[in-house]
């Protein structure tokens, strides 16, 4: 094993503890936020998390099968974002 490959290693394991790490505040956020929109915004922020410590998994691992499922899961991320701020423009207009 090359000095490279595992500095890789070592690299996507400490980004999975931070993002880890990171997925503390989003879920607070999702718990305690005052309106729709702030629950939402958090929502997607963990699913960007997750897709990042996915990305992370398939360095540290090296199965390039999973980038397939972390492409899919981030078209769909993006486009429940988009249909749930269609949403909440619709809502909001109405009223």
């Amino acid at each position: 094993m090359t000095n490279a490959e595992l500095f890789l290693e070592y690299a996507a394991l400490i980004a999975l503890y931070i993002f880890s790490i990171s997925l503390i505040f989003p879920f607070l956020r999702l718990f305690r936020g005052p309106t729709l929109p702030d629950r939402v915004v958090a929502l997607d922020q963990i699913g960007v998390i997750i897709v990042g410590m996915m990305v992370c998994d398939v360095v540290y691992t090296r199965e390039k099968l999973l980038l397939d499922v972390v492409l899919v899961v981030a078209f769909i991320l993006a486009f429940g974002s988009m249909i749930i701020a269609r949403y909440l423009y619709k809502q909001n207009k109405d009223q």
